[in-house]
Order: C-alpha cells, then sequence, then structure tokens
C-alpha cells in the first residue's frame, strides 16, 4: 500500500491546541499522532508506525528491578 498526502484545512486553533499537547505528552509529532488516530478510528493498524511512548524506560532498571519485576510477574507466566 502507498501513501498518500494530503492537508486539511479549518482545524479551529482549540483543537490544533489540544492536538500539539496530546503528541507532547506522547512524544510523537502532530502528524503521526493524527494518523494513529484515523487508524485507530476505522479499525486500521499500520505496522510500519513506531511508539515512543516507553522508550525514556529503556535501560532505566538496575539488575535488583528486574530480578523483582521477575519474581513479581511468575505467577502469570503460560506454563
Amino acid at each position: 500500500m502507498s501513501a498518500s498526502n494530503f492537508n486539511l484545512r479549518g482545524i479551529p486553533s482549540e483543537v490544533m491546541d489540544l492536538l500539539k499537547q496530546e503528541a507532547k505528552r506522547l512524544h510523537t509529532s502532530v502528524n503521526i499522532l493524527i494518523l494513529k488516530m484515523i487508524e485507530r478510528e476505522l479499525g486500521f493498524t499500520c505496522e510500519k508506525l513506531a511508539y515512543h511512548d516507553l522508550d525514556h524506560l529503556a535501560g532505566s532498571w538496575s539488575s535488583t528491578d528486574e530480578k523483582k519485576f521477575a519474581e513479581n510477574t511468575q505467577s502469570s507466566r503460560q506454563r
């Protein structure tokens, strides 16, 4: 499937402000945010989109944190 572009005109400033706030909160662009919203509303997801909302957590656990997590989630693992 090839990507297409279009311009969206007439966005109220209040809506644009909310979109910018949400994009900032999710650490993404307004464009990606709108694409995700459209896809979700249409029931379509695109595997090519990268999600970065948990990137700030990568590498932040100590070995103790990792061990505690493994112990606390052991009972929920399938056998």
